[in-house]
């Protein structure tokens, strides 16, 4: 409860900060979308605590990422440009969305929810059946909205970031809008999104937990931490350019 109040608190003052000041609000965000670009990565890429996301927008390509990745980091700035625009229109998070999202990072207009019934042998996971696909993601973000979850902040954008993977509703990209709506999700309430401060390794063994219902508490303290440091660091920098 204690941390719950400290991130309304922060909540409040970035939103003071902000009013009306351009300049910061564009400043930051460019920082969030280097964030949201790394935290998308560490489905992809065991190193992506460590990529310098701007020195690669800028045309500096290490050599020890794969062409897939800086294709997947171009598509994803679009999102990113897309997620803000809907942002501004006032859109939550819903199954359009993440189909949208999808068709961006595909590159594919016409893409859709999967047509097929999978294992995911990589989680051990068995999604719904594709015909359920629509409603069990429009009444699972129905319920965050509606207030039958309980009003914390890293426990809702957890619960958005688990229902994405459960259902597993593309072919692929799945790992990558679970994070992206998580992050949405979080900035559609006034915070800032997390890059995933976690080593792959780790990060792909707790979602296979949380999947099969356990170690649930290890990810919502991991999410609540990192949002409570992303937005320490974010008023520490806003302050000192004030």
């Amino acid at each position: 409860m204690q941390q719950q109040e400290q991130l309304l608190e922060m909540k409040r003052e970035l939103a003071e900060i902000l009013a009306g000041n351009k300049a910061l609000k564009q400043a930051l965000r460019q920082v969030n979308k280097l964030d949201m670009i790394k935290a998308s990565l560490i489905v992809r890429n065991p190193k992506h605590q460590s990529l310098k996301i701007d020195e690669i927008l800028d045309g500096n390509l290490p050599t020890d990422v794969a062409v897939g990745d800086f294709v997947f980091i171009e598509n994803y700035c679009e999102l990113v440009k897309a997620a803000y625009n809907n942002l501004n229109m006032g859109n939550s998070v819903s199954a359009g969305l993440l189909k949208a999202a999808y068709r961006i990072l595909k590159e594919d207009a016409d893409a859709d929810f999967r047509k097929d019934s999978p294992v995911v042998f990589s989680f051990s996971h068995v999604p719904p059946d594709w015909q359920d696909i629509d409603e069990r993601l429009t009444n699972s973000f129905r319920m965050i909205y509606s207030g039958r979850i309980e009003n914390d902040i890293a426990a809702r954008a957890m619960y958005i970031h688990n229902c994405v993977y459960d259902v597993w509703p593309f072919d692929e990209y799945n790992g990558e809008l679970a994070i992206f709506a998580m992050n949405y999700y979080l900035m559609e309430q006034g915070f800032m999104p997390i890059d995933m401060p976690m080593e792959r390794k780790d990060y792909l063994e707790l979602v296979t937990a949380c999947l099969k219902g356990t170690r649930v508490n290890d990810e919502y303290e991991f999410i609540r931490d990192a949002i409570v440091e992303k937005m320490k660091g974010t008023l520490h920098a806003c302050r000192g350019y004030i």
